[in-house]
């Protein structure tokens, strides 16, 4: 049914919801799975003005961050049975959305499989949905995958691979 599938993931209880469900699907159609991490540089931006030196260190540091969290998140899908690439992107000023549909489009991908965090009300409008801007612009299905785990305050899992296994 689906060769390709494409998995947005960062270190989120979401994206570990979203990952869990990817490989399942992936293992029922025999499918590859493309893992992709996006590095947000505008979170750099207000240090920018404050110490110009500053955000090219902090970028790489989240570069290497992100390597080594698709790195993990890699070798956990293989050893679960996957078929699993990987890509880092430097969003380079452009949307999630647009990053995550260009990359589909390059790749090839028949399905996105993406974790959502299920924000509602003022939450949303405040931290907005990178999943609805996803589902509103996918040329290809998009399968959202709702989180049942808690997260901590920092928005993140304590054992990411914890979560996917």
């Amino acid at each position: 049914m689906y060769a390709r599938i494409l998995v947005p993931v960062d270190a989120s209880a979401a994206a570990a919801a979203g990952l869990k469900e990817a490989l399942r699907v992936a293992q029922l159609c025999d499918a590859r799975l493309q893992l992709l991490h996006v590095v947000d540089d505008l979170d750099f931006a207000p240090e920018a003005a404050l110490h110009p030196t500053l955000p090219a260190a902090m970028m790489s540091t989240a570069l290497e961050a992100g390597s080594a969290l698709l790195g993990r998140l890699r070798d956990d899908a293989l050893r679960q049975g996957g078929v699993v690439e990987s890509v880092l992107v430097e969003s380079a000023g452009r949307k999630l959305h647009e990053i995550v549909g260009e990359q589909a489009r390059a790749w090839n991908a028949e399905l996105l499989v993406l974790g959502t965090h299920g924000r509602r009300g003022v939450e949303r409008l405040v931290a907005g949905s990178v999943a609805e801007q996803v589902v509103r612009h996918a040329d290809i299905p998009v399968l959202l995958v709702r989180s049942t785990e808690p997260e901590s305050q920092d928005g993140k899992l304590p054992s990411f691979a914890a979560a996917i296994g």
